[in-house]
This record gives C-alpha cells, sequence and structure tokens, in this order.
C-alpha cells in the first residue's frame, strides 16, 4: 500500500485549489480541535477568517471563546508566555535541532572514513601521505579501541577467577558429608565384625574346633596349657 504523498508547504496559486484545500483542512482542524478536547479534557477553541467566509469561523461556540481568551488574559505575563515563542525562536529552535542531527552525521561519517584508513594501512597502505587529521583521528580511535580491550579483559578474568571460586566452595560442600558417611559405614563395618566374632566363640561348634585344632604345631611342639 502506497503512503500518503507529501504535500509541498507553499502558497497554492489556483483559487479553486486554495479554496478546496482551506474547506478540508478547516474541516480537519475542527475535528482535531475535538479530539483533544475530549481525550484529554484540555479546554480548546479556535477563531479562524477566511475570505470565503462573511464570518470568522468559531469553535466550539462563541461564550466559551470568549470565556477562553479572558481567561488567558488574566494569567500573568511570565505564565502566559512561558510556552510561547515566536516564527523567529521557532525557526532558531528548529535550526538548532537541525545542526545537532547534522553534527551527529559528521562524526558517524568521520568514524567511517578513519576505519576505512585502518583497514587500509593493515593490508598495506603505507602511513606516508595520509593528512595530519587523518592521523591524529586514527591515533584517538586506536587508544579508545585499546582502552576497550583492556576492560574487556579485566572482565573477562574477573568472571573466570569468580566461576574457578564458586566450584571450590561447591566441592567442600558436597564432600564433607560423604566423608562422615564412609566413617560412619566404617564404623558400622567393625560393630558387626565384634559382633559376629563374639558370636563365633560362643558357639559350641567353634570352641569344638578351636580345642581340636594346634594352629600349625607340631604335636610334640604344643605348649603347655
Amino acid at each position: 500500500m502506497a503512503g500518503r504523498k507529501k504535500v509541498k508547504l507553499a502558497y497554492i496559486m489556483n483559487d479553486a485549489s486554495r479554496k478546496t484545500s482551506y474547506n478540508k483542512r478547516k474541516n480537519g482542524f475542527i475535528k482535531k480541535m475535538h479530539e483533544i478536547n475530549i481525550l484529554c479534557d484540555v479546554p480548546v477553541c479556535g477563531i479562524m477568517y477566511s475570505p470565503y467566509e462573511s464570518e470568522p469561523v468559531v469553535w466550539p461556540n462563541l461564550l466559551e471563546t470568549q470565556r477562553l481568551i479572558t481567561k488567558f488574559r488574566s494569567m500573568p505575563e511570565a505564565e502566559r508566555n512561558k510556552k510561547m515563542v515566536t516564527h523567529e525562536m521557532f525557526l532558531k529552535q528548529r535550526i538548532e535541532k537541525e545542526q545537532e542531527k547534522l553534527n551527529k552525521l559528521k562524526k558517524e561519517n568521520r568514524e567511517k572514513q578513519i576505519r576505512m584508513l585502518m583497514n587500509q594501512c593493515l593490508t598495506g597502505r603505507p602511513l606516508i601521505g595520509l593528512d595530519l587529521n587523518d592521523l591524529n583521528d586514527m591515533e584517538c580511535m586506536i587508544k579508545e579501541c585499546v582502552t576497550e580491550i583492556v576492560a574487556q579483559i579485566k572482565s573477562r578474568k574477573e568472571e573466570n577467577l569468580a566461576e574457578r571460586n564458586q566450584p571450590q566452595v561447591a566441592r567442600t560442600q558436597v564432600l564433607a558429608p560423604s566423608t562422615d558417611q564412609n566413617m560412619h559405614a566404617a564404623m558400622e563395618t567393625q560393630m558387626f565384625d565384634l559382633n559376629n566374632m563374639d558370636a563365633m566363640q560362643t558357639a559350641p561348634w567353634f570352641v569344638g574346633d578351636v580345642s581340636n585344632q594346634h594352629f600349625g604345631y607340631v604335636d610334640d611342639q604344643i605348649p603347655p596349657l
């Protein structure tokens, strides 16, 4: 879908076209005043003088328009003129804003130009013959890049150090209970062996076997009991 054609802001020389444009924009202007009054609850009034109508067009009505004008005139002059600008002041503000945009574009274009020169120098272009301003700007950009690289390296080192310290703490917390569990299991095993030994010694078959065994001694070498 094609966008609306941009209207050229200039005086319309043709009488019929000018009158048609006036009627269309007058209705649009009244519609906008009505919308801002309803949607934002802002008191609005408008007066339009036109050679195409015998009386001025007043919106919303004569009494409300007179009330708002009286209220406006009764305000202190400083308050009344706080947000008012003359045509000259309006143009000055617009020029300042456009100048800021222009300066920003100039800076961006200059940075792109210096980056292109740096890439050319890296691919073999000699520095001899470059303008002094180009060399100075290139030096400033290189310093900025080096500063950024150093900051990134420092940040990465701090992140790596934090990652190394964090697992050690976690490992200590995990191994401590496992060591206690191993000690507890060993103690249980020893208690189990002692209990088994007591049971074996009191068993009749164990006593009989022990009394009949020489445990490696020859018959004549058995020590007296």
